[in-house]
């Protein structure tokens, strides 16, 4: 095949499109979705609680299907599912809404995992560049779909169709394209490219670096996808909470420049993490104290402070010398971490149906904080996973 590359090149940045979208398109729709279906705050949280869950589930199940199929082939396979997800969601009741999440976070969750895995197979040499290339896609769409997601429901609503339903629905496009894009791939496995993958299995968990990025994917997921579910519930005016949230992902583009440039280019990064962190606390305070008091602010502030996700997602290759100690890093540092994300939204909606506030939501942020600053410590130190496992 002539440019594998160039092929993979774009298949990965179709797929990075994939990522958030189905996640950040629905956050606007809330108040649709429950006058519609008639469910609570609650089950909400739990909805919102099911994209972590399925990340964490994907990530330890991924091992085993690695094993299986090449990344090309999952990869495909992924997108494939994140879009039949996409319109079980939308077809009937809230079980099916329930249902059809579940399907779609899966496979976004092994695309999680995948995709650096592909960058490292296909581009070994060019790690930190092509993190930042499929970062800064990924959210760029990510800021793109809250941002669309009412005018294109209301659309839908003006010819006659279920606003939210045509609205979240669309997404799946996104998943056929870029299941479209690995086919001239799948009889090449993205390693051939370079060398063959060892197949040996590494117990990372038993290393400071793996337990470290855990936490740093973890509570930085933990605090962020509180927000993606309630900021424009925070805020009171769902409109001007869908333009924030659209506004705080926008931000998240040059931290996905930064976070690979930082951990590429400087021995000693974490205090980068630690003034990350601080601004994160303080933007998001901001939406859980006084929201209407400068809710530009704390959504500038919150936008810029999730600086720890782009840096471990790359330090996932820098960290290990070979791709199985990446894939090993890459399963269990998101399966980890999803682990722990899952409960933010979950203890968010609970908290917000006993008090009808968000105010107490800032405990929340605040020990979301401490240990994404202790993980940042532990993954940002010079040392390879598979040295200290050697030990």
């Amino acid at each position: 095949m002539k440019n594998p590359r160039l092929i993979a090149l774009a298949a990965i940045i179709l797929t990075s499109f994939n990522l958030r979208t189905a996640i950040t398109a629905l956050a606007p729709l809330v108040s649709e979705i429950r006058d519609d279906l008639g469910v609570s705050a609650s089950l909400i949280g739990v909805l919102g609680m099911i994209p972590t869950a399925m990340f964490a589930v994907a990530a330890f199940a991924l091992p085993s299907l690695k094993r299986k199929f090449t990344t090309s082939q999952l990869l495909m396979f992924a997108m494939l599912l994140t879009a039949a997800g996409q319109i079980i969601r939308v077809a009937g009741p809230a079980s099916l809404l329930m249902v059809g999440t579940v399907f779609a976070m899966f496979a976004i969750g092994v695309t999680n995992v995948l995709l650096p895995i592909a960058v490292r197979e296909y581009f070994p040499r060019h790690v930190g560049g092509m993190s930042t290339t499929y970062l800064v896609s990924f959210q760029i769409v990510q800021a793109l779909a809250p941002t669309l997601a009412v005018p294109i429901s209301q659309w839908a609503t003006h010819v006659g169709l279920t606003g939210w339903r045509v609205s979240l629905g669309s997404w799946a496009l996104l998943g056929l394209v870029a299941a479209i894009s690995w086919i001239p791939l799948l009889s090449l496995q993205g390693a051939r490219v370079v060398a063959a993958p060892s197949k040996v299995s590494l117990p990372v968990w038993k290393s400071s670096v793996g337990v470290g990025l855990g936490l740093m994917f973890g509570f930085t997921s933990f605090a962020t996808y509180i927000l993606m579910g309630f900021m424009p519930q925070m805020v009171g005016d769902p409109q001007l909470g869908a333009v924030l949230l659209g506004w705080w992902s926008i931000l998240g583009l040059p931290l996905n420049i930064l976070g690979p440039w930082l951990v590429t280019r400087f021995t000693n990064c974490f205090p980068m993490v630690v003034i990350a962190s601080v601004m994160f606390l303080i933007g998001n305070g901001g939406f859980c104290l006084a929201p209407d008091v400068a809710p530009w602010l704390w959504a500038t502030l919150s936008g810029l402070g999730p600086l720890a996700f782009p840096m471990a997602l790359t330090l996932i290759n820098i960290r290990a010398e070979t791709s199985a100690g990446a894939s090993a890093l890459s399963s269990f540092g998101q399966g980890l971490g999803y682990t722990i994300a899952c409960f933010g939204p979950l203890l968010t909606g609970f908290i917000v149906d006993a008090t009808g506030s968000f105010r107490t939501i800032f405990v929340l942020f605040a020990v979301a904080t401490l240990f994404v600053i202790r993980g940042g410590y532990f993954a940002t130190r010079q040392v390879y996973v598979e040295k200290l496992l050697n030990r």
